[in-house]
């Protein structure tokens, strides 16, 4: 199934580079935080459709309680069942949390890719019925630096399934039995956080840039 999405065939309901930025500013969100339980704020300043992509940028930080701001944008549209896929560059240095995620409007948080650098791949189902929550989740360490070129980062999500994939291929998968009923919406970001990392004496100046967005009805 994901192979039949990658290829091309089927039309996407949202298929986009992040190049224009009057449609980008139409279609996303830009959020501020400034969390005590991380090294960075989140400020709209961080994040910047360019030619190249969208940008989400490691700043000094203006007016928050931490050194430095980082980027956090959230789709206005939410989507129901099917695959989502975005080509990313993660930032080079450790330290930072470069997301992929999506949330449903029934507390349930799917993390594509929670990526460190070089080359370590957190993927998730979190549920926030609770405060507390619950959540299962894999792991996963690839060769090479993964902050050296764009690589694909997806899910497929159906009413029972979640299925991880990266570059095409399926790395880690979960039964959900219909737990997840409600639509999503898509979220991109980036914060410093000791969880990442060894946090840099200088990390601004470096970004996560996503060079397209797939989404494909079920």
């Amino acid at each position: 199934m994901i192979a039949s999405y990658r290829s091309g065939r089927k039309k996407p309901v949202i298929d986009t580079n992040f190049t224009n930025r009057a449609e980008f500013q139409s279609q996303w969100s830009l959020q501020s935080d400034d969390r005590g339980d991380l090294q960075s704020c989140r400020q709209p300043r961080n994040v910047v459709a360019t030619p190249t992509g969208l940008e989400l940028r490691t700043l000094d930080a203006v007016k928050c309680h931490a050194k430095w701001s980082t980027g956090f944008a959230t789709s206005k549209s939410k989507q129901s069942y099917g695959f989502f896929e975005a080509s990313i560059k993660v930032a080079d240095i450790d330290g930072l949390n470069n997301a992929f995620w999506l949330v449903s409007e029934d507390a349930f948080e799917i993390d594509i890719a929670e990526v460190h650098f070089p080359n370590d791949l957190h993927m998730t189902l979190h549920n926030w019925v609770t405060t507390a929550g619950t959540g299962v989740g894999f792991d996963s360490k690839f060769s090479g630096d993964l902050s050296k070129g764009f690589h694909d980062y997806g899910v497929l999500w159906t009413p029972t399934d979640i299925v991880f994939e990266v570059d095409g291929e399926p790395v880690a998968a979960i039964a959900t039995h219909g737990a997840i009923k409600k639509p999503v919406d898509i979220r991109f970001s980036t914060a410093l956080a000791f969880f990442a990392g060894k946090i840099p004496d200088k990390p601004a100046g470096h970004a996560m840039v996503v060079r397209s967005l797939r989404v494909y009805p079920l």
